[in-house]
């Protein structure tokens, strides 16, 4: 989980400086790092679905609710154990992973970077956060599933990027790295949820159609709560037109940068 967590800190720098570095060298270290925690991802996946649960259940209100969970969890225990089962294909994976990393590493120490690339910086910051700009007010209205999940890539690459930026104004970006990760958070438990919805169609006949039917109520109920929160925060984050936000970061990197 970890190691993905990093290739997404890294997809995010090359997203901050793909003006700079130019589109070729952009695309091979966006798509290296994509593709190996695609390699990593059915433990993860799995296990998010388990903490969805596990999210779920600290909102049930009746012993029927709980229950409920607790038939879902155990299927899902059941199909993580067998992932687990199936440890030398992911030791396999973890081997070509770290072989591919080492053979990467002098590519990565060699990005071509100037000095002064203020204008490319800010023109990357402002293309990252007109696109969740942009998926923010779609959740206004009636999102899809896949609507939130893109909203949710563009607060967390923006999260990362402040990161990245961090001492050009540690108070400034300290804020807005604290908002971006309060709203990446109610983000990624909504995705969470909505998957597990999905899954549950899936092992349908696994689930008796009443506990299915709980469980997609007591979903729905707790994604409605987690749509107003992330519309609640949307409104700060994403406060500033994509013109203003774009002076501003301007003028809190210029002279600052490096």
């Amino acid at each position: 989980h970890k190691a993905r967590k990093h290739f997404k800190k890294l997809r995010a720098l090359y997203r901050l400086i793909r003006d700079e570095a130019g589109a070729e060298v952009y695309r091979h270290g966006n798509t290296f790092y994509r593709d190996l925690g695609r390699r990593l991802a059915s433990l993860r996946d799995i296990t998010s679905l388990i903490e969805a649960v596990a999210l779920l259940q600290k909102k049930t209100g009746t012993m029927a609710e709980n229950e409920a969970c607790c038939l879902l969890l155990a299927l899902l225990e059941g199909e993580r154990q067998a992932i687990l089962q199936g440890h030398t294909e992911e030791d396999s994976l973890l081997e070509q992973a770290i072989f591919q990393l080492r053979e990467n590493r002098q590519s990565f120490l060699q990005l071509p970077l100037r000095d002064d690339c203020l204008p490319e910086i800010i023109a990357a910051l402002r293309r990252v956060y007109q696109r969740g700009y942009k998926e923010y007010h779609k959740a206004l209205g009636t999102p899809s599933v896949e609507d939130m999940h893109e909203w949710r890539k563009r607060v967390k690459y923006l999260w990362y990027q402040y990161r990245l930026l961090k001492q050009a104004s540690p108070r400034v970006f300290r804020a807005y790295k604290k908002v971006a990760n309060a709203l990446s958070d109610i983000l990624g438990d909504y995705h969470d949820l909505a998957l597990l919805n999905e899954k549950m169609e899936e092992q349908a006949g696994q689930l008796p159609e009443e506990t299915r039917q709980l469980l997609h109520e007591l979903i729905g109920a707790h994604l409605g709560r987690l749509l107003d929160e992330s519309r609640r925060l949307g409104a700060i984050f994403y406060a500033e037109t994509p013109e203003a936000f774009t002076r501003r970061m301007r003028s809190t990197l210029k002279g600052n940068l490096f």
